[in-house]
C-alpha cells in the first residue's frame, strides 16, 4: 500500500512539473500605427524583465510561444520595464493560450482564454479607472473626488476576493492577496503622482490614516511587477519624510532582509561614482540574499570602475568661446576641480558665487578650475560666460558629450575632481558651497 502511494505521488509530481514545462501561446491584434512593438515581461524580484518582443504586422498581429519559468504573473504590452505604462499583467503557468486585443491604455480578451486570465480581467475592467487615477500622472482628479472613490471602492473588496474560482488553488488562494495589493499601491501610488492640488494630513480618508505598511513589506511583494515601486512609496509612508531620514533608518523600517536588499540596490543603482558604491556596498550587501541581487550589484560595480579613485580619468579636449582648445594634458601638474553646468540650471547658478570665491582663495596655487557647459544652445553659453565674466577656464561640451557620459552625468551640477597627474579622485566631488571641497583641494595640493 505505501508502495503504491508512492508511485501515485511521484506519478503525480512528475505531471505536475511537466505541465508547468508545456508552453503557453499570446496571441493579439493592436493598431500598428500606434503600437510599433510588443514586449513580454516576466516578474524578477518585484520588477520587470522583458524576455521577448513581437513587431505587429501590417494587420497589427502579433503572438509569442514560450515556455513560463514559474507560474504567477507576467507583463505584455508596449511599455517598458522602468515606467511600465502600456503594460498589463496576465497568469501563466504553461499550457494555456492568452487571446487579447491591445491599445495602448487598455486591453481586451477576446476568444478563449483560462479562467484565471477571465478572473484577472474582470478585476482589471472593475478597478480600472481607480487604477488609471492612481498610477497615471497629472489629469484631472484631485483628492477632493478620488479619496471618496477610495473609500467606496473598499467596501467592495471583500466579495471581489471571494470570486475567484477557477479550480486552480494556487491562484485562487493568490487572488485575495492580488487584489489588496493592488488596490494600496493603486491608493497610495496617487499620492506620489504630480497634481493640482495635495491634502494636508488632516484631510486624508479613513484608508490612509489607518494604512499600515508592514501588513504589504512582505516577500509576496516580490511577485508583483510594480513590487520594488511600491516598497519605496511605503517607506515614504512609515516614516516622516519631512524629518529627513538617514538612509539607514530607512532601511531600519522595512522587515524582511531581502526586501531591505531590493531597497538598497534602488539606490545603488543611483550611485553617481565608485566611492559611494563601496561605502554603501560594504554597509549593506549583507542583506543581499538572492544570487540575483549579487548579480545586480556587482552589475553597479562594473559600471562604476571608470569612477574609481585613482584610475586615469577621461582624456577631454573642449573649446572656449574664442574656440582654442584645452584638455586634461594642458593641465597636468595641477589639482583639477570640473564643473559640469549649463545657463538654464538653477542649482548651478546658485553655486556660481562660491565658485567664484573659490577661484579667488586657490589663486596662485595649483588648481585649475575648469567649467564645461553641456549647453546645446552654443551662443547663448558664449553671451553667458561673457556677460558674467565666469571665473577659470570655461569650456563648451554641448549636451550629449564623452565627458557626460563618461561619468554617467544624468543631473546638474556635477563636480569632478582630477590630481595632478591626470587620476580620478572623486567623480562626484561636493559643490562649492560645501566647506568640505575646500579642504579635499587643500589635501590633494600638498600631494
Amino acid at each position: 500500500m505505501i508502495r503504491k502511494t508512492i508511485l501515485l505521488l511521484t506519478t503525480l509530481l512528475c505531471s505536475v512539473v511537466a505541465f508547468s514545462q508545456q508552453p503557453s501561446n499570446i496571441t493579439g491584434t493592436t493598431d500598428p500605427t500606434k503600437v510599433k512593438r510588443v514586449g513580454l515581461f516576466k516578474v524578477l524580484n518585484g520588477r520587470l524583465k522583458e524576455i521577448a518582443t513581437s513587431i505587429p504586422d501590417a494587420s497589427g498581429r502579433f503572438a509569442f510561444r514560450f515556455t513560463p519559468e514559474y507560474e504567477g504573473l507576467y507583463s505584455v504590452g508596449s511599455g517598458n520595464a522602468q515606467n511600465q505604462q502600456g503594460l498589463f499583467r496576465f497568469y501563466f503557468k504553461g499550457n494555456e493560450s492568452l487571446n487579447l486585443k491591445l491599445s495602448q491604455n487598455d486591453y481586451e480578451l477576446t476568444g478563449k482564454n483560462s479562467p484565471e486570465n477571465e478572473t484577472l480581467y474582470a478585476w482589471d475592467k472593475q478597478s480600472k479607472t481607480f487604477r488609471d487615477k492612481g498610477t497615471t500622472p497629472g489629469g484631472m482628479s484631485t483628492y477632493v473626488d478620488f479619496f471618496p472613490e477610495v473609500e467606496q471602492f473598499k467596501a467592495k473588496l471583500d466579495a471581489i476576493k471571494k470570486s475567484a474560482k477557477t479550480g486552480n488553488v494556487i491562484f485562487d488562494k493568490f487572488f485575495p492577496e492580488l487584489v489588496d495589493y493592488d488596490f494600496a499601491y493603486y491608493a497610495i501610488s496617487y499620492l506620489y503622482m504630480p497634481r493640482s492640488a495635495h491634502p494636508s494630513k488632516e484631510e486624508m480618508s479613513d484608508f490612509y490614516t489607518q494604512f499600515n505598511a508592514d501588513r504589504f513589506l512582505t516577500t509576496e511583494l516580490l511577485k508583483f511587477p510594480y513590487g520594488d515601486r511600491f516598497l519605496s512609496n511605503m517607506i515614504y509612508r512609515k516614516l516622516d519624510l519631512s524629518s529627513k531620514p538617514t538612509l539607514e533608518q530607512q532601511i531600519a523600517a522595512i522587515g524582511p532582509d531581502v526586501l531591505k536588499g531590493q531597497y538598497v540596490l534602488q539606490r545603488l543603482e543611483g550611485a553617481r561614482s565608485y566611492g559611494d558604491f563601496q561605502e554603501m556596498n560594504e554597509q549593506y550587501k549583507k542583506y543581499f540574499t538572492l544570487p540575483e541581487q549579487i548579480e545586480r550589484s556587482k552589475v553597479v560595480e562594473a559600471r562604476l570602475v571608470e569612477t574609481k579613485t585613482g584610475v586615469p580619468a577621461f582624456q577631454f579636449n573642449y573649446p572656449d568661446i574664442n574656440g582654442k582648445k584645452t584638455s586634461l594634458a594642458d593641465l597636468k601638474g595641477k589639482v583639477v576641480l570640473i564643473d559640469m553646468w549649463a545657463t538654464w540650471c538653477g542649482p548651478c547658478r546658485a553655486e556660481e558665487p562660491h565658485w567664484e570665491k573659490l577661484n579667488e582663495e586657490f589663486n596662485g596655487k595649483p588648481v585649475a578650475f575648469v567649467g564645461v557647459s553641456v549647453d546645446q544652445d552654443k551662443p547663448k553659453w558664449d553671451s553667458y560666460v561673457k556677460e558674467k565674466k565666469l571665473k577659470g577656464t570655461q569650456l563648451h561640451a554641448g549636451s550629449d558629450n564623452e565627458l557626460s557620459n563618461a561619468y554617467k552625468v544624468n543631473s546638474i551640477p556635477r563636480y569632478i575632481l582630477i590630481d595632478k597627474t591626470g587620476n580620478l579622485i572623486t567623480a562626484d566631488s561636493p559643490r562649492p558651497s560645501d566647506p568640505k571641497l575646500k579642504a579635499l583641494l587643500e589635501e590633494w595640493i600638498k600631494k
